[in-house]
């Protein structure tokens, strides 16, 4: 998971928000981003013979590949440690076929773990409290592309060759893979051993992650397997310990866990919130102190102030966490909440983070004493509608149905605990764009994308029959093709955010 914890500041820029009156009331389905299977490269595609045999050689140098019977399940435990060699992770990994199970757990956290996998019909992920959402869109196909290196499937893809370069002092030569539904992968390839070097997914894109390869590590007498690598320029080691070869594994243990929270559904009566110029407030009450919180997708979880979850007597739990915002990195406490009830709604048992957000000076939630944020943690396990227009807010269970909705469905991309939509700018680039309930209302676009665009002056953003005109705007530290699209823009809509399903449903309102 990315922990690109985000921070709200206050800003009055504008946009203007346009629906084409001919769909505006009819349903309009985004196109779906990914068939769940992993597939083979489409046969017009062309194998470059050069990339082609140092592919080969690859795969004679670990031995053998996935899919060709030598491995048909695997287990594998590791660690993550840090560069002062203190164990930080305790890592899992079962795989049956192009299904796995990966699971990662924070030992300096109070071991709060992660899982992601892939089932054979779709990639999921379940995060800090475990509840799960699918992986659709740019997070399914890193996932798919991250599957495939980790698990030696890499040198059965189409490549082609791309040059040569000189990492960590050794030639290498490059191939890059390609798959249906999945992110490209550049190769760095010892051509005199075929071992990878390093690899990069995403090359240039959305999810652009280097995965510098350390050592391989035997499987079995004759076969190899990543041993250990590190991710991009962080210092931190990621070790492959021991491997299990064909090793029973369950049906059961490819799915996901049950989660550590839970949701208690009394009543389908909504709850009012407020507005403010460029906030959606909403009250809860934690552990049965009453607070008000600003409710925002921008959040990959539940973050409290430190002073409320005092006062609140929420249990602190072993441990801290960093958390990226657009300004600096943060160290957050870890702690539990018993109970955190919204009206009709109870959600229990759910892990959260708390930080001084009286730190900054111009910021302190808005100088208002707010209690906090109420992030992914809170969307991933309920159907949330937002009335905007008539400020009213429903937590509905995750099985009720949706079918009758007129709205504009949209498949989201929720990795990362973000929710994330591909649009359209100025007709012509697909861009990355995180819809934050939480920003004010300035657009953002991310530094690489205006750079490699120069001079960049965007117009307007498009969403299906969704015409966003863009007013003023401003760039940030985002990689690749991101924007940010705040409460400005969702202002004009209502919205039933079902992240149990990987959706969003958007209803124009008289806004």
């Amino acid at each position: 998971m990315r922990e690109r914890a985000k921070q709200v500041r206050p800003c009055s820029r504008a946009a203007n928000v346009s629906v084409m009156k001919r769909v505006a009331v009819g349903l309009f389905v985004i196109a779906m981003v990914l068939s769940a299977h992993v597939a083979a490269p489409a046969a017009e595609q062309q194998t470059d013979a050069q990339a082609q045999a140092l592919l080969e050689k690859h795969k004679a140098f670990v031995g053998w590949q996935l899919g060709d019977g030598t491995f048909k399940t695997m287990r594998v435990t590791g660690t993550v440690t840090n560069k002062k060699g203190e164990k930080v992770e305790d890592v899992a990994w079962v795989s049956a076929g192009l299904a796995f199970h990966e699971t990662r757990t924070k030992v300096k956290q109070d071991n709060i773990t992660w899982h992601s996998g892939f089932t054979g019909a779709v990639f999921w992920q379940c995060y800090t409290s475990g509840f799960t959402t699918p992986l659709y869109g740019e997070g399914a196909k890193e996932r798919a592309a991250y599957a495939m290196l980790m698990q030696e499937g890499t040198s059965g893809l189409s490549g082609t060759f791309r040059g040569h370069k000189t990492v960590n002092g050794k030639d290498t030569s490059i191939v890059r893979v390609s798959m249906q539904n999945g992110d490209p992968i550049d190769l760095y390839i010892d051509p005199a051993t075929g071992a990878y070097v390093q690899a990069t997914v995403d090359p240039d894109g959305a999810y652009d992650t280097t995965y510098h390869i350390v050592s391989y590590a035997d499987v079995e007498a004759g076969k190899k397997a990543i041993g250990s690598y590190r991710i991009d320029q962080d210092e931190e080691l990621h070790t492959n310990v021991k491997f299990e070869p064909n090793a029973v594994v369950t049906a059961e243990e490819l799915h996901p866990p049950k989660p550590t929270a839970q949701w208690s559904f009394v009543s389908d009566q909504p709850v009012p919130i407020r507005l403010t110029h460029d906030r959606i407030l909403v009250d809860a009450t934690v552990n049965g102190v009453k607070g008000t919180f600003i409710l925002d997708t921008g959040s990959d979880v539940i973050r409290l102030d430190d002073k409320f979850a005092d006062r609140a007597k929420v249990d602190v739990l072993k441990g801290t966490s960093n958390a990226e915002s657009l300004y600096d990195t943060v160290k957050e406490r870890v702690r539990s909440v018993s109970t955190m009830d919204f009206g009709g709604a109870q959600l229990q048992n759910v892990l959260v983070y708390s930080q001084d957000f009286e730190r900054f000076g111009y910021r302190g939630l808005d100088a208002q004493g707010y209690a906090g944020l109420i992030g992914s943690d809170f969307f991933d396990g309920a159907v949330v509608k937002l009335d905007i227009y008539d400020s009213k807010m429903t937590i509905l269970d995750p099985n009720t149905d949706l079918s009758a909705i007129k709205a504009i469905p949209i498949v989201a991309d929720l990795s990362g605990g973000e929710l994330t939509v591909p649009m359209t700018l100025d007709k012509s680039l697909t861009v990355n764009a995180l819809f934050d309930t939480g920003n004010p209302g300035s657009i953002l676009f991310a530094y690489d994308l205006a750079k490699k665009h120069w001079p960049f002056n965007p117009r307007e953003l498009t969403l299906g029959p969704i015409d966003y005109a863009i007013g003023s705007w401003d760039s940030c530290c985002f990689a690749a093709n991101y924007a940010l699209l705040g409460f400005d823009f969702l202002k004009h809509f209502d919205v039933v955010f079902d992240y149990p399903h990987g959706r969003i449903y958007l209803s124009p309102n008289k806004n």
